[in-house]
């Protein structure tokens, strides 16, 4: 395995600018920004359940999207990599979340044309795999390839080219080791052979953003195809279904939420 078990969370609760955020979702409205919260309080309990050290970080009302710290930053080990998005508005997000991870091994990007979205960074089994998007170019991928093998000298990092959905990890997740759940809204032609494929059925797509926690796993309720698959590698008292709606509404899921390390 790559990565040692969690011990720490990190998130940031939702401020009220955040119905005014970033979204590609044009049909799904608005989100309530009360059940939103409503949600985000039960995801925080489900991490906290799992007696991990939890962070809640205030709301933060100049970021709407800040909330999704995943994006900001990606830890490996003892490394903090500090992220500049694609998306102009979400820039200075990780120079904000860099204050407080300084028990960290800060590493900072460097230049001004590097970009890197911490959702198009998927850590499985025995790789890294960078995705290229909208929000994570090659220059930004190398950049963060050499600081993770700065940590691990052997470390595998694969660059993936993909198209049809925003982040790699809106549609690619490791489900349990050499397991990955697969959404067919993505598109590439990276071998994906490394890894069991367990296909996610169209109409819950959404449910490929699930993030195991030190042998359960939290998934998007609502999804029982999707849950019934992860019967086959969880019991049933190790998967918890989380509410999602509101941030399914602004292009984020479950793993978008926290910083896991």
């Amino acid at each position: 395995m790559i990565l040692p078990p969690f011990t720490h969370i990190l998130a940031r609760r939702p401020a009220e600018t955040m119905v005014d955020g970033l979204t590609t979702q044009t049909d799904l409205g608005r989100p309530d920004l009360t059940l939103a919260l409503q949600q985000y309080d039960a995801y925080i309990e489900a991490l906290r359940s799992l007696n991990l050290n939890v962070t809640v970080l205030p709301a933060e009302a100049r970021f709407p999207d800040g909330h999704f710290v995943e994006d900001a930053a990606v830890i490996f080990r003892d490394m903090a990599f500090i992220c500049r998005s694609g998306a102009e508005s979400r820039m200075k997000e990780g120079v904000e979340i860099a204050r407080h991870l300084q028990h960290l091994s800060v590493v900072n990007m460097q230049g001004e044309t590097g970009l890197v979205d911490g959702g198009d960074i998927l850590f499985c089994a025995d790789r890294v795999l960078i995705g290229l998007s909208h929000r994570t170019n090659r220059e930004g991928a190398e950049q963060l390839a050499s600081a993770l093998r700065d940590v691990q000298v052997n470390l595998r990092v694969d660059v993936v080219e993909f198209t049809g959905v925003l982040h790699l990890k809106t549609a690619l997740n490791e489900l349990a080791p050499g397991v990955c759940v697969l959404a067919g809204g993505m598109q590439t032609d990276y071998d994906l052979s490394f890894t069991e494929i367990a296909q996610i059925p169209a109409e819950e797509a959404y449910a490929a953003n699930l993030i195991p926690v030190n042998g359960t796993l939290l998934m998007a309720a609502g999804f029982p195809k999707t849950k019934e698959l992860a019967g086959k590698y969880y019991a049933d008292d190790m998967i918890i279904p989380l509410e999602m709606s509101e941030f399914q509404k602004m292009d984020g899921g479950l793993s978008c939420l926290s910083l896991r390390y």
